[in-house]
């Protein structure tokens, strides 16, 4: 079980501290702090990892739709002047 966890949490760091959206190591750092010395349980465990997913996850979405509005306006930018000459 303890295994499990070790891959978890290896999986876990490596997948949202390796892209440029990412939280600090310190922050994740405190995250496994926090479950190792306060949770008890595996699905107290589970409840925070999934949590930090869904967050990682949403932040990331929300960066991609920035990203492709901000490529639609110059888009958008580029056809009005095209218009123009």
């Amino acid at each position: 079980m303890l295994r499990i966890i070790k891959i978890i949490i290896f999986l876990f760091l490596f997948s949202f501290t390796t892209h440029a959206f990412a939280k600090s190591n310190e922050y994740y750092q405190s995250v496994i702090t926090n479950i190792i010395t306060n949770c008890k349980t595996d699905q107290c465990r589970k409840d925070i990892f999934e949590q930090e997913v869904h967050i990682a996850f949403f932040n990331l979405l929300d960066a991609i739709l920035n990203q492709v509005q901000f490529e639609i306006s110059q888009r958008k930018k580029e056809k009005l002047w095209s218009n123009e000459l």
